[in-house]
């Protein structure tokens, strides 16, 4: 263990603001890495290497060349080894008790800072694992020795857990997270993963998610962590593109999200309804599509969600008819528009400019 030149420092600035004395840390070699006085930074101490020599506190009690000046130095320990000395300029006397608390203090940041420091590796080890076995899936199952480090981190693979995907900032993430038993990970496109294994703590984080109105998708529960986050997404981007608050599980977009990944195809479709989002009376037409869907083709409803008349509607609707050449007021027709209109909300480079359909 070695004493941090930038953590020593930042004690010596903060305590000095504190305290009318000069205060120096040095390092195993007793040459000073933190000073009150920079002037003295690299510089041999006298006082210190006499320290670390004796193993015990040593009192100045007057000035030893240009390198020691009167004062009391102190050790520095950490499990049992002298690593540094701490040491303040001033009449002994009167500064002892202060190198004390000094002391205790710099030894207390040094073992927090190793702490940190564990604590940040094992969160790197973590999510290093995490991200190899979110590779996991029904084509890709997890191989041994990823089931191996597995074990090593206490985390067993055979259980079924849940994957929640969260619209959020990272930051946002580890505030939501309030489970030590979950494990987390970060995507791009601020999507956070919280990988869930009990039933009752995921029921606790929808209910919170919910309340704070976050946008989230959720998977069916499933010993591949990699399928269950593909699930968990899709259904977080479906819910947003559809711009339908009530999907919230994969089964309810199971079947659309299948339908998306077997590449029907629909491209006359999709270029109609991408036409139309090019001016204000297509996306209108758009929109009105989708409320129509999303209220069960009840006219009246549609136009209570759109605060408009039915008739308004009713002519949306032959407009639409007219631009597809399918009714949506026929189940046949409906469906494929309602395809149509799935694969045109889930292009990737309308996702950031579909929320523009309100």
């Amino acid at each position: 263990m070695k004493l941090n030149p930038q953590l020593a420092q930042s004690i010596v600035d903060h305590m000095m603001d504190q305290i009318p004395y000069s205060i120096n840390i040095m390092n195993e070699h007793g040459y000073i890495i933190a000073s009150g006085n920079p002037d003295r930074i690299n510089t041999l101490h006298v006082g210190a290497v006499d320290v670390i020599k004796q193993g015990k506190t040593l009192p100045m009690d007057q000035v030893h060349g240009s390198h020691g000046q009167p004062g009391v130095n102190m050790p520095i320990t950490y499990e049992g080894q002298i690593i540094g000395v701490v040491g303040i300029t001033g009449d002994p006397a009167k500064v002892v008790p202060l190198a004390s608390l000094l002391k205790t203090a710099v030894e207390l940041l040094l073992k927090q800072s190793v702490v940190d420091q564990e604590k940040r590796e094992n969160e790197k080890s973590q999510q290093r694992f995490l991200y190899h076995l979110l590779q996991a899936t029904q084509d890709h199952p997890a191989p041994a020795s990823l089931v191996a480090e597995a074990r090593e981190l206490n985390i067993d693979l055979t259980i079924p857990r849940t994957v929640v995907a969260i619209r959020c900032q990272v930051t946002d993430l580890e505030r939501l997270n309030t489970d030590p038993t979950n494990l987390t990970f970060t995507l791009a496109d601020n999507i956070g993963l919280v990988i869930v294994q009990a039933d009752f703590v995921r029921r606790r984080l929808l209910k919170q998610l919910a309340v704070q109105k976050i946008a989230y998708g959720v998977s069916e529960p499933t010993t591949l962590v990699g399928q269950g986050a593909q699930q968990a997404v899709a259904t977080l981007k479906l819910r947003e593109n559809f711009q339908d608050d009530h999907l919230t599980e994969y089964h309810q977009v199971q079947i659309i999200d299948l339908v998306l990944k077997s590449h029907l195809p629909v491209q006359s479709l999709v270029n109609q309804f991408a036409e139309l989002f090019g001016s204000e009376t297509g996306k209108e037409l758009i929109t009105t599509i989708r409320e129509f869907i999303k209220c069960n083709l009840n006219v009246n409803q549609t136009a209570k969600h759109l605060f408009t008349h039915r008739n308004t509607v009713n002519y949306r609707l032959e407009k639409i008819k007219e631009a597809f050449h399918l009714d949506p007021k026929k189940a046949t027709d409906l469906f494929q528009l309602y395809i149509g209109y799935a694969y045109f909300v889930n292009r990737d480079d309308l996702t950031s400019d579909i929320f523009s359909l309100k």
